[in-house]
């Protein structure tokens, strides 16, 4: 049987991946807002700024921030696909950039509610905010 390659759609990935942010956003602003519990063994979300980020770059604690959500990523370490290296990488800071350009799957998008801890204020939001950072994977 010869199939033949077709081209995607010009700006499919761009498309794919705000439908990813878009269905991620929404499941967290409901996790944020109450509408959805949490893990019962987690802290409920808060305002975290990214000063307080930086002091968790550490094996024993590590925070990541993803799209302007703050996730606390300690007990994944070891678990963690690629290794703890990956992660331990951007340990304190925001690993939005990474984590999307690695192309991971919905399953793993839908992972991270379990390690979130809480969001960044609004001053300091580059993802979740009018006319923000718009990424694309192409």
């Amino acid at each position: 049987m010869d199939l033949e390659a077709k081209p995607q759609q010009e700006g499919f990935l761009e498309l794919e991946e705000r439908s990813i942010i878009e269905k991620e956003e929404s499941s967290n602003r409901r996790i944020l807002d109450g509408e959805e519990s949490l893990d019962e063994n987690l802290i409920e979300p808060r305002t975290i700024n990214l000063n307080e980020v930086a002091w968790h770059d550490t094996i024993d604690s590590c925070w990541i921030v993803i799209r302007d959500f703050v996730y606390d990523c300690t007990d994944f370490l070891k678990s963690h696909p690629g290794g703890s290296d990956v992660i331990l990488e951007y340990a304190g800071r925001d690993a939005t950039l990474a984590f999307i350009g690695t192309g991971h799957s919905s399953a793993a998008i839908h992972s991270l509610k379990r390690y979130l801890i809480g969001e960044l204020p609004v001053e300091e939001r580059i993802f979740r905010v009018p006319n923000g950072l718009k990424i694309s994977a192409s």
